[in-house]
């Protein structure tokens, strides 16, 4: 088992005080709440964010980390229909 042990423990050379973050997994019931809110606003601030954070026993970084990569997702995914939108009236030249 030693090719295990290897894959299953990466070497975290961290510096102190430098934690790296670690990646927060989401249950379904999270992330369905989650984009529950995200279809409602984009932007959760404040005691909504809190609130929500509570709610889901999660801690407001992890919310806010959650809806900024979300944006970030859906501002891809417009972005993409707008071009695919645009290649159909044949205005755009399809970006290789």
């Amino acid at each position: 088992g030693f090719l295990i042990s290897k894959c299953c423990f990466p070497l975290f050379k961290a510096k102190p005080g430098k934690a790296k973050r670690v990646r927060t997994i989401f249950s379904s019931e999270q992330l369905a709440r989650l984009e529950q809110e995200f279809a409602r606003q984009q932007y959760l601030v404040g005691q909504e964010r809190c609130l929500l954070a509570s709610s889901l026993h999660l801690t407001e970084e992890q919310v806010k980390v959650w809806f900024q990569n979300r944006r970030i997702k859906w501002r891809k995914q417009s972005l993409e229909q707008q071009q695919a939108k645009l290649a159909k009236m044949g205005l755009a030249t399809p970006q290789r």
